[in-house]
This record gives structure tokens, C-alpha cells and sequence, in this order.
């Protein structure tokens, strides 16, 4: 079973996510700052990372940064409700207009589950 690393501010939220990913077939861990998904991505054996922009301390996009200096192939999806996002690259980035199922149908692919893998990772919404 993959295991997604879930990050959100809004435990809420997070926590929502998580549930609809476990129901479809994955392991979800919820992280609600940069610092936590860090220490989670470290203790956990993580297969994807989706993460939230906008974040009080560390955003998305340094989180990334981070993940990928400790992993650098790690599969990032950053959601963000603020259109592209500079210096994201090769990184997935879905609007949360249309969180799911597109979230989910980038999960697939990425993990290798879908119908092709990823030949290149970015798409800007």
C-alpha cells in the first residue's frame, strides 16, 4: 500500500483528505505545518507528498525545496487556490477548485498506477 503525506493548516481539511485517499486504496498521513510534514517525511516511508501553498511558516513551495534535498525524487503535488506558482518546477500543481478527483487521478499516475507513467510532472492550473 503507498503511502501519501497529506499537508494542510486546516486540520480539518487534512483530515477529510486523508479519509477520501484511505478509501481509495492509499495510506494517508496528515502533517498541519512544514515543520511536522518534515519530521513525518523523515520517520515515514513516503511515497507522495500533496501539499498546501499557503501555509503559516514554511509554505509549499519551501516545503518541497526541503523534501527534495533530503529526497530529491520524491513525487511533490503542491494545491493552491492562487493560480501558478513560481520556481515549481517539476512539480505537480492542481488548483483546490478541483481538488478531487483530479488530485486523486495525479496520485494514480505518478505512483504508477494510472494508464501511462509521467513523461513530465508539471502542470500549472
Amino acid at each position: 500500500m503507498k503511502t501519501i503525506l497529506f499537508v494542510d493548516d486546516h486540520e480539518v481539511l487534512a483530515r477529510l483528505s486523508c479519509d477520501i485517499l484511505e478509501m481509495n486504496g492509499y495510506r494517508a498521513i496528515s502533517a498541519y505545518n512544514g515543520a511536522d510534514a518534515l519530521a513525518k517525511f523523515e520517520n515515514e516511508d513516503i511515497d507522495l507528498v500533496v501539499t498546501d501553498f499557503r501555509m503559516d511558516g514554511m509554505n509549499g513551495l519551501e516545503l518541497a525545496k526541503r523534501i527534495r534535498e533530503r529526497r530529491p525524487d520524491a513525487p511533490i503535488i503542491i494545491v493552491t487556490g492562487y493560480g501558478k506558482l513560481e520556481g515549481a518546477k517539476d512539480i505537480i500543481v492542481l488548483s483546490k477548485d478541483t481538488l478531487f478527483p483530479n488530485l486523486l487521478e495525479e496520485i494514480k499516475t505518478h505512483l504508477g498506477e494510472g494508464e501511462s507513467a509521467p513523461d513530465q510532472v508539471l502542470h500549472a492550473s
